[in-house]
C-alpha cells in the first residue's frame, strides 16, 4: 500500500538499527512499514503516527499504551512490541513483530460466512485473549474482524492474534483522560458497543464483549448487524434498538448460538456476560473437539502473504454529533 506521507523513512535506518522498507499499511492517523532489525536479520513492522497527528499529545499517549500493553499483558495473542524508538521529527514510532497470517474479516471475504464451529473456535480463542487484558485493567474497544489475525503454526495447529490495542482504555486512565474522552467514541462504528456509541469514557470488559459479539454475528451471517447512511444514524441505531438476532438472516445457525450472540450484544450492558470467562465457559459446548476444528480451519487459511487488513493500525476517534 504506496503513500506519499512518511515516504522520506523510506531507505533510512532508524535507531541505528532498523532499515525501512515498503509502506505496507495506512490507517486514520498511522503509517505502517516493513523493516530490517540489522542485528538479528529480522523482518519487524515500524508503526508511526501520520506527519499531521505527530504532536497529538492524545494519539501519542494512544500509540504508547498499545506498547504498555505488549509489556504487561504476556499472552501469545497479542503481538509483542519488540522495541519503540523516536523518528527525527521527534514523534514515537514502535517496533511490532511481523505477522503473515490472513485475518479474520480477508477470510469471510473469501468465504462470505463461517460454519458456527468455526465461528465458536475463534470466538473462544478471541475470548481468552481479552480474558488476559481485561485482568491486567485493559478494555481493547475495537474488537472486530479486521483486528482478529489467524495463522497457522509450524504444526499445523490454529494460532489466533488480536491486534490494534492503539484505542484501549485502562483502568488506570486519569480522570483528566476520561474527561477528554467523553462524547466521543473509540473504536469502529459497526462494532461499538451502545455505550461506547453514545460517548462514555467509563466502558469495561461488556464493551469488548458487544465487539465479539458483532464480529461473530458477521461470521454467521455475512452483514454487520446495524447499517446506516451516516455514521450518526448508526450510532443512534446501536443506542436506540435491539440488535437483529442471527437467525433472522441465517435460520440454520443452532437458536443456542443465536442466544449466546444476542446476549453478547445486549443493548444493557448488565444484561451481556459479566466477563470474557463467563463467555468462554457458555460457548464451549460449542467446540466439541476442539483441536480437530482448529486444525481443519487452519488449514483452510491463505498463509504466508501480505495483508496490510491484518496490520495494527493507529484509529481515529469519531466525534458524536
Amino acid at each position: 500500500m504506496a503513500s506519499d506521507e512518511r515516504a522520506g523513512l523510506r531507505g533510512t535506518v532508524l535507531e541505528g538499527r532498523y532499515r525501512v522498507g515498503a509502506c505496507i499499511g495506512v490507517g486514520g492517523t498511522g503509517v505502517v512499514f516493513e523493516a530490517e532489525d540489522q542485528w538479528t536479520g529480522r523482518i519487524v513492522v515500524i508503526k508511526t503516527m501520520r506527519p499531521v497527528f505527530a504532536y497529538n499529545a492524545s494519539l501519542v499517549r494512544r500509540l504508547r499504551r498499545e506498547a504498555e500493553v505488549a509489556r504487561r499483558v504476556v499472552h501469545p495473542g497479542i503481538v509483542p512490541v519488540l522495541d519503540e524508538g523516536i523518528l527525527p521529527d521527534s514523534s514515537p514510532f514502535l517496533v511490532l513483530e511481523r505477522l503473515r497470517g490472513e485475518s479474520l474479516n480477508r477470510m469471510l471475504r473469501r468465504h462470505g460466512t463461517l460454519s458456527g464451529a468455526d465461528t465458536a473456535v475463534i470466538a473462544l480463542r478471541v475470548a481468552a485473549i481479552l480474558h488476559r487484558a481485561h485482568n491486567h485493567g485493559y478494555v481493547h474497544r475495537d474488537v472486530k474482524p479486521e483486528h482478529v489475525m489467524l495463522d497457522r503454526g509450524p504444526e499445523g495447529e490454529l494460532m489466533v492474534s488480536l491486534l490494534d490495542f492503539g484505542v484501549c482504555t485502562s483502568e488506570l486512565a486519569s480522570q483528566e483522560e476520561k474527561s477528554q474522552e467523553r462524547g466521543r467514541v473509540f473504536g469502529t462504528p459497526s462494532y461499538v458497543s451502545p455505550e461506547q456509541a453514545s460517548g462514555d469514557p467509563n466502558v469495561d470488559a461488556r464493551a469488548d464483549l458487544y465487539g465479539l459479539g458483532a464480529t461473530m454475528y458477521e461470521c454467521l451471517t455475512g452483514e454487520v448487524p446495524f447499517t446506516a447512511s451516516s455514521v450518526t444514524g448508526l450510532l443512534r441505531r446501536i443506542i436506540r434498538e435491539d440488535p437483529p438476532r442471527v437467525r433472522r438472516l441465517a435460520p440454520h445457525v443452532d437458536s443456542a448460538l443465536d442466544g449466546l450472540v444476542a446476549r453478547c450484544m445486549a443493548r444493557v450492558r448488565d444484561d451481556r456476560f459479566p466477563n470474557a470467562r463467563a463467555f468462554g465457559r457458555a460457548i464451549a459446548p460449542f467446540v466439541q473437539g476442539r483441536l480437530s476444528l482448529e486444525r481443519e480451519l487452519a488449514e483452510r487459511l491463505r498463509t504466508g502473504t501480505d495483508h496490510p487488513d491484518g496490520l495494527s493500525t493507529v484509529r481515529e476517534e469519531l466525534a458524536v454529533a
